[in-house]
């Protein structure tokens, strides 16, 4: 990226609220090399990166109006640290997975943990654990779990507050973890 000062961004900005894709185009090429470095540094997953600097770059366009001034590099900087701490965030609270992630994969002690004698699809065993549940804490592992919804975006639609929300998902976890293990138990018995 050239080396542009914060004043030198004036007319570019002004051209891009006024709407011009060109303007767009050009701003996002600019920055792109900035923020993608920016990723890199601060979240380890290289194949997130287009994804979050998308989110980047939908954040810069939706609050460009809250740009008073100064310089313009600092404050695309704390829109990326902020989208890649959120990210990072997500991540702790609903970690993903991977198999190349484990140490000693082995296929075959993954096939025995499953329930014996369930021929049933995950989807169906989903639901059926979420309809033993009462139908608040059903809605609240539907909204966050399987919808993705954040805890915020969920206690802000229900009036609760985001702590209040935290302890009820924590409450239907534990549900949840009470009614897979009834469950698991109805199994065994039935063999």
């Amino acid at each position: 990226m050239e080396d542009r000062a914060s004043q030198d961004w004036k007319p570019l900005l002004a051209r891009v609220r006024t709407g011009e894709s060109d303007a767009e185009s050009e701003l996002v090429a600019l920055l792109w090399p900035r923020v993608s470095r920016r990723i890199a540094g601060l979240c380890p997953r290289r194949m997130e990166i287009e994804d979050l600097a998308q989110e980047v770059f939908m954040k810069i366009f939706a609050k460009l109006w809250q740009y008073r001034g100064g310089s313009f590099e600092a404050w695309v900087d704390v829109m990326t640290r902020r989208v890649c701490y959120d990210a990072l965030r997500k991540q702790r609270v609903r970690p993903e997975w991977r198999f190349s992630d484990l140490t000693d994969f082995d296929e075959a002690s993954i096939e025995s943990e499953k329930p014996p004698g369930s021929g049933k699809e995950a989807g169906e065993i989903i639901s059926l654990l979420l309809n033993r549940l009462p139908a608040e804490q059903a809605w609240l592992l539907t909204a966050i779990e399987l919808e993705e919804k954040s805890i915020g975006e969920v206690a802000r639609e229900m009036g609760w507050t985001e702590v209040a929300g935290r302890l009820r998902l924590m409450r239907a976890r534990r549900s949840l973890k009470r009614v897979y293990d009834d469950w698991n138990r109805e199994l065994r018995t039935m063999e």
